[in-house]
């Protein structure tokens, strides 16, 4: 393509160049689904039928009292805001504590697949 080239006379007003329109402030508009409405910590929850909600897994399919074979996840949770899809809940692992098994009822088996490897 070719260039358009505009000649003309430069005086000194025109060297600091034309007054700035009146400054105008616009709020940002940040997506509500990046903005967490809320955060908080929480031991995550290990569900099973006999027990119900229990806060600990052990490590290994046999179960010995005592040992330090147990474990107690911390995860910080948040919950979005996603315009299409509603709330959003969504957990990230802070934390793992090796505790000592429970002499009472067995503690359900860490499920392998959705942690790290265990200490």
């Amino acid at each position: 393509m070719g260039t358009l080239l505009i000649a003309g006379v430069v005086r000194a007003a025109d060297v600091q160049g034309p007054a700035a329109p009146p400054s105008r402030t616009v709020p940002s508009q940040v997506p509500s689904a990046l903005q967490p409405s809320a955060c908080w910590i929480d031991i995550r929850l290990f569900y099973t039928l006999r027990l119900g909600p229990v806060a600990i897994c052990r490590r290994h399919l046999r179960y010995h009292p005592g040992t330090l074979e147990c474990y107690q996840f911390t995860d910080q949770v948040c919950q979005t805001v996603d315009p299409r899809d509603g709330v959003v809940t969504s957990r990230s692992p802070i934390d793992v504590a090796v505790l000592p098994c429970p002499n009472g009822p067995e503690p359900p088996v860490c499920p392998a697949l959705n942690f790290p490897r265990l200490p």
